[in-house]
């Protein structure tokens, strides 16, 4: 816990640990101005660059023992926790922790939520769920995030899908949510994969993104880690395999066909993305600061803690949301309103 969030922890520092070392510090950095003050010196000034060389060796030290530390710890964790850990340390994946809770800003979670959150980071057991799921298996969060049961993995999809889309639209013209690709007229392509249907749909397509005047479509997919078909695979291949996945499905076609560009975007469950994802929201940022007039560092930042704040609530709900089937329909074609009132005693229950 006393580790950065970026490293997998909390940023909870233990003044126990920190005392010895911090005061050492502080008398490196503060050092020529003591000697000053003793020396009773007026015309000596202090060296700014001196005192920011001092700092810059602090912070490097302090970020060597903390991965020092980190290798400490995972030494001892079993390899389940291990990949928690290194999910928790993707880029974008601890930024809903690092953000003050304003609730003008989207960026707070109540009491429940916000212990749940503390228990997928790090794996911990948590109270209060079914013992089985709808779908016939055992219940567990790792379960949560991939069961098909409820529309939680679609919403999930759609929430980061409509939240892209609302910022291409500050920075292109022609953004389409689920744009339909050009029919085929008898192409074939590389891939037996390769998406050949005239129903054929990404999720989003914007003009002028990459290229001035051309269409450029992208997909999303939110993958699990934990789940057991990336469990012999390190985080880094699982984004790999899931990016040339929608590559092959797609690309060849959206290129030679709809003369445009594809870019697969994926993130983990827990908010970390993938190599192409982290291109293309950079590339995003960049534009927007442009246009806004703004550091492209503020964007960056406010782009990571929103898509971080939605993947959050998305996972939380896959947690929580009810799985029951939904209720029978009812056939009023040939209902009898006056029995029914009458057997279920609407009336009295009025009065």
């Amino acid at each position: 816990m006393e580790l950065p969030p970026r490293l997998g922890g909390l940023g909870i520092s233990n003044p126990l640990n920190l005392a010895d070392t911090e005061h050492r510090n502080s008398m490196k950095l503060t050092s020529s101005l003591t000697n000053n003050i003793v020396s009773q010196d007026q015309r000596k000034e202090t060296i700014m660059e001196e005192v920011r060389e001092i700092r810059r060796n602090i912070s490097k030290g302090r970020e060597e023992r903390q991965k020092e530390e980190l290798q400490a710890l995972l030494a001892r964790l079993s390899n389940y926790i291990k990949r928690k850990i290194t999910m928790a340390q993707e880029v974008g994946a601890s930024n809903w922790l690092t953000a003050l809770p304003i609730r003008a800003k989207g960026f707070t979670l109540n009491k429940r939520e916000f212990t749940d959150a503390i228990a997928l980071r790090y794996g911990w057991p948590l109270g209060g769920l079914p013992n089985r799921c709808s779908c016939g298996v055992q219940f567990t969060p790792d379960h949560a995030m991939i069961c098909k049961q409820g529309g939680f993995i679609c919403m999930r999809h759609d929430e980061v899908r409509d939240l892209t889309a609302q910022m291409l639209q500050e920075v292109c013209k022609d953004v389409t949510i689920e744009p339909t690709l050009l029919p085929l007229g008898g192409e074939s392509f590389r891939y037996r994969t390769s998406n050949t249907s005239d129903e054929a749909r990404v999720d989003v397509s914007a003009r002028g993104f990459w290229t001035r005047g051309q269409l450029a479509f992208f997909d999303m997919r939110i993958f699990d880690p934990m789940a057991p078909c990336y469990s012999n695979l390190t985080i880094e291949a699982s984004h790999s395999r899931n990016e040339h996945e929608k590559i092959r499905m797609y690309e060849e076609r959206i290129q030679n066909v709809d003369q445009g560009s594809f870019t697969p975007i994926t993130f983990t469950t827990s908010g970390g993305m993938g190599p192409r994802a982290k291109a293309f929201y950079a590339r995003l940022a960049e534009v927007m600061a442009e246009k806004k007039q703004q550091p492209k560092s503020s964007i960056v930042s406010w782009m990571r803690c929103r898509l971080s704040f939605s993947l959050l609530r998305s996972a939380l709900l896959c947690l929580r949301g009810t799985r029951s089937p939904p209720p029978k329909s009812t056939h009023i074609q040939n209902l009898d309103f006056e029995q029914t009132v009458v057997d279920s005693r609407i009336n009295e229950l009025l009065y």
